[in-house]
C-alpha cells in the first residue's frame, strides 16, 4: 500500500515554515500531522527543526479551510430547489402526555414540486391515515378524515429559503367543499356531524386560521426548513410553534453536522426555548397578563435531518418538542419522516 505520507530529511535551510508554505500547509496543521503519524521518531515542538532528521510531509493534503468548503458542497444549498424533497414519505408521530396512554399515529404525505414564475408550489395530501396501528374506527375521527381528504390537494407557496410561506387558492378550497358537503352529509348523517362540518366550513374559510393550523404542524415545520439551517455556525434566535395553532415562541438554536456516512450527512439541530410562556398561554394562543412565573413552561426542541451527499435530497427527518410544567412532562411529541 502506498504510504499516505513521505519521510522528507531536513536539510540546513528548512524550517517548519518553509516545509509547511510548499506545501500550502500551515505550520500548525504539519506539526500536528507529523507528531500523529512519526511513531518513534522525534516529535515536533517548535519552529526549527535543530536535532530533527526527518518530518513526515502528506502526499495528499486537505486543510481545514478545503475541508470546510467541500463539506459545505456536500449540504443541501440555502435557497430551495425541487430536488430537496422526495414525492412520498411515511410518517410516524407519537405523543406522550402525563396521566394520558400514548398515541401513536401513522400515515403518508404526497408531494408533487411544482415551478411557477412566482416560486416554487407544493402541492400535499395525506393517506392511509392509522391511529395506533388500525384505522379510526370512531365517527368523529372518521368524519374528519374525510372533511381533510375532500379538500385535497392543498398548495402552498414556499419562501426563497423553503418554508411554507402562504396557502394558494384559498377560496377554491372553500368553494371545493361546499360543492362536496352534500355528499358528506349524506354518509355522516346525524346532529353531531352536521355541527362538526359547520365548524369544519367556518374554520376553513378563515384563511389566516387556517394557514395557521397547517404552519403550527410540526409536520410541515420539519418538512419544510429553512435551508440556511444547514449552514448556520453559531447559535441564532429564531420562532418555532411547539402547540397547534398557537402562537410561535422564541428559540436559541444551534446546528452541527455529521459526515462519517458514506451517503448521507447527519443535520441535528437543538433549540431552547429564550423567553416566558405559561402553560395556559401555550394552550389558549393568546397571551395573558400577570402571570406567576411559577406558571412558565420550559421546552426543548431537536430535530435530525438525512441529506444525500450527491443529491442533497432529504432522505429522513426525526423531531421531538418536549414541554414541562412545574418540571415535570405535560407533552413530548416525537416525529418521523422517512422517505418511502
Amino acid at each position: 500500500m502506498t504510504p499516505d505520507f513521505i519521510k522528507h530529511k531536513v536539510r540546513s535551510q528548512d524550517s517548519l515554515g518553509s516545509l509547511a508554505s510548499r506545501i500550502r500547509m500551515t505550520e500548525e496543521e504539519l506539526k500536528e500531522f507529523h507528531n500523529q503519524n512519526c511513531g518513534k521518531m522525534d516529535k515536533l515542538w517548535v519552529s526549527n527543526l535543530r536535532g530533527i532528521e526527518f518530518v513526515l510531509i502528506p502526499t495528499l493534503f486537505i486543510s481545514k479551510e478545503e475541508q470546510t468548503i467541500r463539506k459545505s458542497k456536500m449540504l443541501p444549498p440555502k435557497e430551495y430547489f425541487p430536488g430537496f424533497h422526495a414525492s412520498k414519505y411515511l410518517i410516524s408521530e407519537k405523543f406522550e402526555e402525563s396521566n394520558k396512554k400514548d398515541s401513536d399515529f401513522n400515515y403518508s404525505v404526497n408531494l408533487n414540486i411544482q415551478n411557477s414564475k412566482d416560486g416554487f408550489v407544493a402541492e400535499t395530501s395525506l393517506d392511509d391515515f392509522r391511529k395506533n396501528g388500525t384505522a379510526p374506527e370512531d365517527k368523529v375521527s372518521s368524519l374528519s378524515l374525510a372533511c381533510m381528504k375532500s379538500i385535497y390537494p392543498i398548495s402552498y407557496r414556499l419562501s426563497q429559503k423553503g418554508n411554507l410561506k402562504h396557502c394558494l387558492q384559498h377560496k377554491n378550497l372553500v368553494e371545493q367543499f361546499r360543492n362536496k358537503r352534500a355528499e358528506l352529509e349524506d354518509f355522516f348523517i346525524g346532529d353531531i356531524s352536521k355541527v362538526y362540518i359547520d365548524f369544519f366550513i367556518e374554520k376553513l374559510s378563515d384563511e389566516n386560521y387556517f394557514f395557521r393550523q397547517m404552519q403550527s404542524c410540526l409536520l410541515y415545520q420539519t418538512l419544510f426548513p429553512d435551508l440556511e439551517w444547514f449552514h448556520k455556525q453559531t447559535v441564532w434566535v429564531e420562532e418555532f410553534y411547539i402547540h397547534s395553532n398557537s402562537f410561535p415562541l422564541q428559540f436559541n438554536f444551534q446546528a452541527e453536522q455529521n459526515f462519517d456516512d458514506p451517503d448521507f450527512i447527519e443535520t441535528k439541530i437543538f433549540g431552547m426555548l429564550s423567553e416566558n410562556c405559561s402553560l395556559r398561554e401555550l394552550l389558549k394562543g393568546i397571551r395573558i397578563e400577570d402571570e406567576a412565573v411559577e406558571e412558565n413552561i420550559d421546552a426543548e426542541i431537536e430535530i435530525q435531518y438525512f441529506t444525500h451527499k450527491v443529491t442533497k435530497q432529504l432522505h429522513e427527518a426525526k423531531s421531538s418538542v418536549e414541554i414541562r410544567h412545574q418540571n415535570e412532562l405535560f407533552q413530548k411529541h416525537h416525529l418521523q419522516i422517512t422517505q418511502n
